[in-house]
């Protein structure tokens, strides 16, 4: 009898495997968190690609520079790769540390990289590092109705879980106007300190941001998303963890046609903020909005949050009664909010 612990190996164990593993070697990567039917299907059919397959696990600490929140994930990385060393079909486990397993592709060099159909395979780097080589990179489709988050969103959908909305510019870091290079983004002094009293307050943490930067063509989705990666990475550093970062990338006056439409997402319509409460099964009543724009106290009161906050701005610019509170920073709102 194999036992599962057996067949998890270090990164350094699993490239000595690699060299003597029969061919082809087929590899795959992902969280895997809550095994499910869908998994265990999709395992199957790639193992059947070659003669093994190697599963490439993300650690605890990759998950969440994923950003599927801060209680993922659900089984830490032992128990989910011993877990994953019980299936018949999967030969061998190793953890990596990064949120992709570019670096890992290049050690391990499989004959076959596969992931999910969900996923747009030519864009992976992964994919091409195996290309480059002349391996073979493929997507296989998942079965429908199954999958790790529609099983939390089942379960959480009977739970009322607060969250604080956060804007970004403005809020969380300096805004300069169209802030999307690392180098030019600044956290405005205690905003990150402010984020984790209301993340030790229970509160779960979203970003809901207008970015039609990429609209007007001054930089790509692409920018954008890197961006977000590397703020959630230095959040991460300081023990302050995002659940979701929401983003609205059109404007209808935009240069760039794809994103220069009417949406249902730009606050202050209040689609980013529905969309998050519904993907992270969050409650409107319990959760509240801190942005420095008006658009962001109306997408809240669209929305139907309880309660929402100005940072930053001057109490003369508005009315007196339209928002539930003014702050001069986000540290100052957390405090009144959460220390009391």
């Amino acid at each position: 009898m194999i036992v599962p612990a057996s067949k998890v190996l270090s990164i350094q164990e699993a490239v000595a495997w690699s060299k003597y593993a029969p061919r082809p070697l087929v590899m795959t990567n992902g969280v895997f968190d809550i095994l499910h039917r869908g998994h265990v299907d999709y395992l199957s059919r790639a193992s059947e690609l070659g003669a093994s397959l190697l599963v490439g696990l993300n650690s605890d600490a990759s998950v969440r520079l994923l950003g599927k929140g801060v209680d993922r994930p659900f089984n830490k990385q032992p128990d989910r790769a011993y877990v994953l060393g019980g299936l018949a079909a999967v030969t061998a486990v190793t953890i990596f540390e990064e949120s992709t397993p570019s670096s890992l592709v290049s050690l391990i060099k499989p004959d076959v990289y596969v992931k999910g159909g969900d996923y747009d395979v030519d864009k992976l780097d992964e994919a091409r590092i195996v290309r480059g080589y002349g391996g073979r990179a493929l997507a296989l489709p998942f079965i429908r109705g199954f999958s790790t988050s529609d099983l939390v969103l089942r379960v959480r959908k009977g739970l009322n879980r607060k969250a604080v909305f956060l804007d970004r510019d403005g809020v969380i870091n300096e805004d300069f106007g169209y802030v999307h290079k690392w180098e030019d983004f600044h956290f405005l002094p205690h905003a990150v300190e402010g984020i984790k009293i209301f993340m030790d307050a229970g509160y779960k943490v979203v970003v809901v941001t207008n970015q039609s930067g990429i609209a007007r063509g001054l930089f790509s989705e692409e920018d954008f998303l890197e961006l977000t990666r590397r703020m959630r990475a230095e959040l991460a550093a300081c023990g302050v963890y995002v659940d979701g970062v929401y983003y609205c990338p059109h404007y209808q006056g935009g240069t760039v046609s794809e994103y220069s439409i009417d949406c249902s997402c730009r606050k202050p319509s209040p689609g980013l903020i529905t969309r998050a409460l519904m993907e992270l099964g969050l409650s409107a009543e319990e959760s509240l909005l801190v942005g420095d724009k008006a658009t962001d106290i109306q997408a809240a009161r669209n929305a139907g949050l309880r309660r929402a906050y100005l940072v930053g701005a001057e109490k003369s610019e508005v009315p007196a009664d339209f928002a539930d509170g003014f702050f001069c920073d986000l540290i100052s709102c957390a405090k009144a909010i959460c220390c009391k």
